[in-house]
């Protein structure tokens, strides 16, 4: 079986990192994501605007490389929750909870959308960007204590 969902997009906002009640750190991004056709009515590519569920070092590094508009891939699948309210209908919804995340084009987070781009020529930009390496050596980490 496979539930796997794979995004690229830009993001909306600044990722915002929260602690939950058990004391993991997580966040909800938005990506900003084109159609591949374009709209029948109005000729043009709508854009839909996807939550994804961001936690651990995953959210941290986010909310650390890539404020609004910067552009990122993120791998990660479907999960069920379940709404109960008392007295009232039970409601069942689907998100995405993001795992992996690869930067394709980051701006500096608190900066505004029109700022400029961390271009890959900057290097003093980029040294404190962590490589792929880096970046996948921490979520490894990161799983390895979820499993214990």
């Amino acid at each position: 079986m496979l539930n796997q969902v794979i995004l690229v997009g830009r993001t909306t906002r600044d990722l915002e990192v929260k602690e939950a009640s058990n004391g993991r750190s997580f966040g909800i991004i938005t990506i900003a994501t084109t159609r591949s056709f374009k709209n029948q009515e109005t000729n043009t590519y709508d854009t839909d605007f996807i939550d994804v569920s961001l936690w651990g070092v995953t959210a941290e590094s986010v909310a650390k490389y890539a404020g609004k508009g910067s552009a990122i891939s993120i791998r990660g699948r479907l999960a069920n929750r379940i709404l109960d309210f008392p007295g009232e209908q039970t409601f069942k919804t689907i998100g995405i909870v993001g795992e992996q995340v690869a930067f394709i084009q980051t701006k500096a987070p608190g900066t505004s959308a029109n700022s400029e781009v961390i271009e890959k020529s900057d290097d003093s930009a980029l040294r404190d960007l962590p490589t792929g390496e880096q970046f996948n050596e921490a979520l490894a980490d990161n799983s390895q204590n979820e499993v214990e």
